[in-house]
Order: structure tokens, then sequence, then C-alpha cells
């Protein structure tokens, strides 16, 4: 996706754009490709024959507790990629991510996969207040 073309979620995250970099039309789909591997086709979460060590949080509007939880497992000195489609796909730091989730997910309220390069760690975030978080198993 390039910043050409303004998409309506680079619209809504502008003001977060000093911290967050659109990942191009290539990047972006291979992150979407990447995370389908690990992407439930049952349910909305991971995939539990490809995602060990899974971890779910219902965390209600309780935004602390929930930020909480992410601090505790993710590594704040990790990029991540955030993954909301084939087209709209950016990376942060994990110290960003941890801090600001609430801001990247909540104007929306979309669903998203969430990954680094840097570990096999990831994150589905569902727009119903729930984040699933385990290791992906990692394909050859």
């Amino acid at each position: 996706m390039g910043m050409n073309k303004p998409h309506w979620r680079v619209e809504e995250l502008k003001h977060l754009a000093d911290d967050i970099a659109w990942l191009d039309a290539k990047d972006a789909r291979c992150a979407y490709d990447l995370v389908g591997l690990y992407d439930s086709k049952t349910h909305l979460g991971l995939n539990t024959s490809t995602v060990n060590s899974l971890e779910r949080l219902e965390f209600d509007d309780d935004v602390a507790a929930a930020t909480e939880w992410l601090r505790l497992r993710l590594s704040s000195t990790q990029a991540l990629v955030v993954v909301f489609g084939g087209n709209d796909c950016f990376r942060c730091s994990g110290a960003f991510f941890i801090e600001n989730w609430q801001d990247i997910f909540v104007p929306s309220r979309d669903d998203a996969m969430i990954y680094s390069d840097e570990s096999p760690v990831i994150v589905f975030y569902c727009h119903e207040n729930e984040f699933e978080l385990g290791q992906r198993i990692v394909f050859d």
C-alpha cells in the first residue's frame, strides 16, 4: 500500500504516524499471508493446530488490565507487525504497541493479528475486547 494512495485506516491512524511505518503492498501481502497460517478457520482467534502455548484474556473495558497483560507477555524491544488485512499492515515497536494498542484498535473496532519477525510470538485482537497470544509453529 503506497502512501500516495491514502487508505481510510491510514487516515484514521494518522495521529500515530511518527511511531508506525505502513508496509508497502508487497510486504503487506506477505504479512497477511503469514498470519493466515495462524488464524483459526473455525472461530475468531488463533489456530490451535499452528499455535502453541495459547493464552486468552477477556478484558471487557479494563484497558489497564489488558495493557499489563500485554506488558508481561510482549517484549518492548521487539518490532511488531500489525495486520488488519491484505492492504493495511504496519510495523511499530513493541513498547509503542503495548502502551498504545487501545488507540490503534478502538477507533475502527476491527480484529487484527500482531506478530514479531524476531520471535514466534503471535497475538489475535478481537474487537469484542479479547486478546489471544501464543507461539507460532514455524514452517520452513
